[in-house]
């Protein structure tokens, strides 16, 4: 009777290392930083970390473009994957935010803030700043949207539109334009 003893512990033993082993295992994390601007922009990084990723190693921004020759574009990369996409252009004046929202991504549920220069979803915001004086009729359109494997939440993308296009207007983007 020794036997089947022996095999009852040893399947106890092995049922209990396999249960420590499962416990033990910790889920991933950002190991990346978060970056506190893109395309030269400040940008609230509590948002930004809501969209982002739960993990991943390395980050990095690549910049093309300048909102001085009329566009500039970024895209956010975490281990490879482009995980969010800001572009930011010169266009004519007269659009909504709203209706660049749904025409350029088709999102037909979306929010509108700051008297409706502003429209967001889950997973993609337009902000427009209104640029008119003198010899200048045009407006700046940010767009941001969220790419899998990162993460939709409204309030965040909201909040990240919000500081971005605050940050954007303290660096007076239209007196370039008139310039």
């Amino acid at each position: 009777m020794r036997f089947p003893s022996r095999i009852l512990l040893g399947s106890l033993f092995l049922i209990a290392t396999v249960t420590m082993v499962g416990c033990s295992s910790e889920a991933p994390e950002q190991q990346f930083a978060v970056p506190k601007s893109l395309c030269g922009v400040t940008v609230p990084t509590d948002a930004l970390s809501q969209l982002l990723p739960t993990s991943g190693e390395r980050l990095t921004v690549e910049r093309d473009g300048s909102l001085d020759d009329g566009s500039a574009l970024c895209d956010v990369r975490v281990d490879d994957n482009m995980v969010l996409q800001v572009s930011g252009e010169r266009i004519d004046a007269g659009d909504s935010a709203r209706h660049i929202l749904r025409s350029r991504l088709r999102i037909q549920e979306q929010k509108s803030a700051q008297g409706n220069a502003v429209a967001y979803a889950d997973q993609a915001a337009v902000s427009l700043i209104k640029c008119r004086g003198a010899y200048v009729e045009e407006d700046i359109s940010t767009l941001v949207k969220v790419l899998k494997p990162a993460r939709p939440d409204e309030a965040a993308m909201k909040e990240l539109i919000q500081g971005y296009t605050a940050s954007l207007k303290k660096q007076q983007p239209c007196k370039r334009a008139a310039s």
